[in-house]
């Protein structure tokens, strides 16, 4: 493929799961991306499960990456950095702003001596207010934000959500604002500062709580695998297996009930309205419960599916192994490393011309 940034050199001085995933995202859209990593080595190559001095995180977050060890605290390390950055086009980082200062990399004087750099940081909680300089993880930031409050079941604790969404969110901000910055550039003929941060992507995700509480002036809660604006929505008990169905308007709920056999549903006075139906809830599963267990999960997703009701059979991820629509999209690519035992990965959910962007290079070892 003639990748769109290919030609674009990034230095990506990012480590663990966030910064890293922006650095892959461009690298897979064809920038050529060399990853700094310190004499130790980035903490993500041993996180488990370990492959030699690779992780399974490693591998997902670094491919397409070329890697030069660099000491940025030594002044052969910071020159070496430098002579990198002399032709590059994009800085990526991670740093606290504190850890910026001591090492050098403050902004202002980057840009001052590379007026066309882009330079992208991702930090915990952002570059200003009082909570700049504090440490983050994933988890922390979603506690913070509020995201595992509305995670879980009604009546449990609150939990993590099963993938890390502030991760990889912010990672994709990050990339998505070195790509505008990459346009302006193209205008201006100058760099720019892209910034993100976990606790900016948490606040982001929450957006519907935000408004809904302004507006019904309730406190949010968790809602499980249901959501509190839409019933019925979650997960239902088929004869052999659980199944997620999503009903968004009063057609489809009246859709759903006529191929489920409880034409009688659509005009209780419960189930009429979407509000009704929320306002009801607890009541209409167990209805709906009870007349899903004439068949198997996967026999109703195929019928609901097919005749305009949203569902599905919940699934293990590896399962998408063996989808037949993983298949036919091509989301899961070659892995061009005989030495691993990941063979394929997904691929960037984005096609050009209908064709996704290979994985062309596999995480590189440390050197």
């Amino acid at each position: 493929m003639n990748l769109p940034l290919s030609g674009i050199k990034v230095i990506d001085a990012t480590s663990n799961i966030a910064g890293p995933y922006g650095g892959a995202i461009l690298a897979d859209l064809g920038a050529d991306v060399i990853k700094i990593e310190t004499p130790a080595g980035d903490p993500s190559r041993s996180m488990a499960p370990l492959e030699g001095d690779r992780s399974a995180y490693f591998h997902i977050v670094n491919r397409n990456k070329e890697v030069e060890t660099i000491d940025l605290k030594s002044d052969s390390g910071k020159e070496k950095l430098f002579a990198l950055l002399a032709d590059a086009d994009v800085f990526l980082t991670n740093f606290l702003p504190e850890r910026l200062s001591s090492l050098g990399l403050v902004h202002q004087e980057l840009q001052s001596q590379f007026p066309k750099l882009i330079i992208g940081n991702l930090s915990s909680y952002g570059s200003d207010g009082p909570s700049k300089s504090w440490p983050g993880y994933d988890a922390t930031v979603q506690a913070r934000t509020g995201i595992m409050h509305v995670t879980g079941e009604a009546d449990g604790d609150p939990v993590r959500t099963g993938v890390s969404v502030l991760d990889i969110g912010s990672g994709t901000w990050l990339a998505m604002g070195v790509l505008a910055a990459i346009v302006k550039r193209n205008t201006t003929g100058l760099g720019s500062l892209v910034e993100t941060s976990l606790y900016e992507t948490g606040v982001m995700w929450v957006s519907y709580h935000l408004a809904a509480q302004a507006i019904s002036g309730n406190p949010s809660v968790r809602s499980g695998s249901g959501h509190p604006t839409f019933s019925p929505y979650g997960i239902f008990q088929a004869r052999d297996g659980i199944l997620c169905i999503g009903v968004g308007n009063d057609n489809i709920f009246a859709k759903l009930a006529t191929l489920i056999g409880r034409d009688d549903l659509i005009t209780n006075p419960d189930y009429v309205h979407n509000v009704d139906r929320v306002a009801h809830s607890h009541a209409l599963k167990i209805e709906i419960n009870s007349a899903l267990i004439a068949k198997s999960a996967e026999e109703w997703t195929q019928l609901l599916a097919s005749s305009g009701v949203p569902a599905d059979v919940v699934l293990p991820p590896e399962a998408l192994f063996s989808d037949p629509q993983a298949q036919a999209m091509n989301m899961l690519l070659d892995y061009p490393d005989s030495e691993s035992a990941v063979t394929s990965i997904p691929g960037l959910p984005i096609r050009f011309d209908g064709a996704r962007p290979s994985i062309r290079k596999s995480a590189p070892h440390k050197k």
